[in-house]
């Protein structure tokens, strides 16, 4: 619910700028900048990543994945392809929590809980396509991949050997809008884009695993996220 009111107010937003700012000429700001080869900047944005999750039985396993805010940060470099298309690589860091829910319903209910923390250190490699620059913004879609390495995996200490809830790699194939502000010193932008694992994450912890329903309830395991930054160059 809180990532469609936050879809929903982005897009209000991108739509009233652009009406309102269309209305007069106003004198350009950066008016060089397309014409640079290379760009570089970073972004800080916001996270909310979460899980699709496929039970071994579903008459038998409910699953559920709470999502938390986590943040972002990212440099940005920026290859200009031609006039409105840019090739962007964006390295950077992501923290992100999942709550993870494992009830067996039968007779007697058993519950599973797991707190999932994931340090995330991420490759995007992204095209940008901008649209015909109004005044001094610009609207824009991104779309590419990024390959993701966990640092932490959701590894729960309480146990020896430490083990790992998720796989440590997974790849993310990613899609958003965006809107170009040009200042008088910088381009600040607003995006939102959204990502979706294509890897099942799901990591079998071995038959020493102290809590056999995580291995007994899930199937397969992929992530989903969606991600508000700003960004400045």
């Amino acid at each position: 619910m809180m990532l469609r009111k936050i879809t929903l107010i982005f897009f209000l937003v991108f739509g009233m700028s652009l009406t309102l700012m269309a209305q007069r000429s106003l004198p350009k700001n950066l008016p060089a900048f397309e014409k640079q080869l290379f760009r570089f900047g970073y972004s800080v944005g916001i996270n909310w990543m979460g899980f699709t999750m496929d039970p071994t039985f579903e008459d038998t396993f409910q699953l559920d994945a709470r999502q938390h805010p986590g943040i972002n940060v990212n440099l940005i470099t920026s290859l200009n392809l031609n006039k409105y298309l840019d090739l962007r690589w964006t390295p950077g860091i992501q923290f992100s929590q999942r709550d993870l829910k494992i009830i067996r319903k039968d007779s007697t209910p058993v519950i599973w809980d797991a707190k999932i923390e994931s340090v995330y250190f991420e490759l995007p490699v992204l095209l940008k396509y901008r649209a015909k620059r109004v005044n001094n913004y610009a609207p824009y879609l991104i779309a590419g991949i990024a390959p993701k390495f966990d640092l932490t995996g959701g590894e729960i200490e309480n146990w020896k050997p430490v083990k790992r809830l998720v796989k440590s790699f997974d790849l993310f194939p990613e899609l958003g809008v965006g809107v170009d502000f040009y200042t008088a010193k910088v381009k600040v932008a607003v995006e939102l884009k959204f990502s979706v694992g294509i890897l099942n994450v799901y990591k079998a912890p071995g038959d020493d695993f102290q809590y056999d329903l995580f291995s007994n309830a899930l199937d397969r395991m992929m992530s989903k996220m969606v991600i508000l930054a700003i960004q400045v160059q």
